[in-house]
């Protein structure tokens, strides 16, 4: 806090802007502005305790303050210079490659997600079924319909112009897993559930209305606190830790990340299967309350797959 300091000599007052920065326990540094023999007005002081903040930060008795909460104001300047120039590629495609630009990503998304998941379909599987509409003879009903689903959702959520709710969430469920081996597909679970080779126990069944709930008025009071990649992660982080459904919690997680990200015209992530323990990590370290670890890993993961295009 900014503080006036009024010193006397020879009977004239001298008018000084100063504050204190704490340098170790109990030790502190005083960096004192002159302003003159006037009292100093409320834009004197507003501009020169911004000055002093700024010697402060050179002289490194004070970091830089953040615009966002977990992006540096360095990272936010790359996406939005990745925004910029993915707009731009995109425009400058001609209809047929922007096409065929968006079904390759549907396509490596689809797989990925599915994969994540347990799905035994390759990459070349999918694309059979998503574009040729071609059943593999070792594809069982259930794996052929998870990609289906895929496809249908990600246009469901491209063309969808309405608010993140719980209509629009339910649904994007019951898209995702209809015709699979889920069960209760777009409604919240009525039973306990245990996530496999994690730590974190999912909250008990009657607790996910309320959670859900406090979630999305969360969310509303969010949406325009945090910059877009932030607010798309944390927005995984969130429902995947409150686990609302039976099955299918990943999956949903991250086609809604993509529509945040896609409503905001940023580009879309997919995580590979190969970086699934990577994923896991980081989401791990989001349930022990660091939420940075995943943010940054989506952060990489979009520069990595934009690379060859953007570069």
């Amino acid at each position: 806090m900014v503080s006036i300091e009024k010193i006397k000599r020879k009977a004239v007052v001298y008018y000084y802007i100063t504050k204190n920065f704490r340098i170790g326990k109990n030790m502190w540094k005083k960096i004192r502005r002159y302003v003159g023999k006037n009292e100093p007005t409320k834009n004197d002081i507003y501009k020169i305790a911004k000055e002093i903040e700024e010697e402060a930060i050179k002289k490194g008795l004070a970091k830089k303050q953040m615009k966002y909460e977990y992006f540096t104001d360095e990272e936010a300047e790359v996406m939005e210079d990745i925004r910029h120039q993915y707009n731009r590629f995109l425009s400058k495609l001609p209809q047929e490659s922007l096409n065929k630009y968006i079904d390759d990503f549907l396509i490596r998304f689809t797989y990925n997600s599915n994969a994540i998941e347990g799905n035994r379909l390759s990459l070349r599987d999918t694309y059979l079924i998503m574009q040729q509409n071609i059943m593999p003879q070792n594809a069982t009903t259930h794996e052929y319909n998870e990609v289906i689903n895929g496809k249908k959702c990600m246009k469901f959520i491209r063309d969808y112009k309405g608010e993140f709710n719980q209509t629009f969430l339910l649904k994007v469920h019951r898209i995702l897993t209809e015709n699979t081996a889920v069960k209760m597909s777009g409604v919240y679970r009525d039973h306990n559930v245990i996530i496999t080779g994690s730590s974190h126990k999912p909250p008990n069944f009657k607790e996910i209305n309320e959670l859900m709930k406090r979630f999305l008025i969360w969310y509303n009071n969010s949406k325009r606190k945090y910059h877009p990649l932030e607010l798309a992660c944390l927005v995984h982080t969130r429902l995947t830790r409150i686990h609302p459904f039976s099955d299918g919690n990943g999956r949903t997680a991250r086609i809604v990340s993509n529509f945040i990200l896609h409503k905001n015209r940023y580009p879309l992530f997919f995580v590979d299967v190969k970086d699934r323990i990577e994923y896991y990590h980081a989401l791990d370290d989001s349930d022990a309350g660091n939420e940075r670890t995943f943010i940054r890993f989506i952060f990489n993961n979009i520069i990595q797959q934009l690379k060859s295009n953007i570069s």
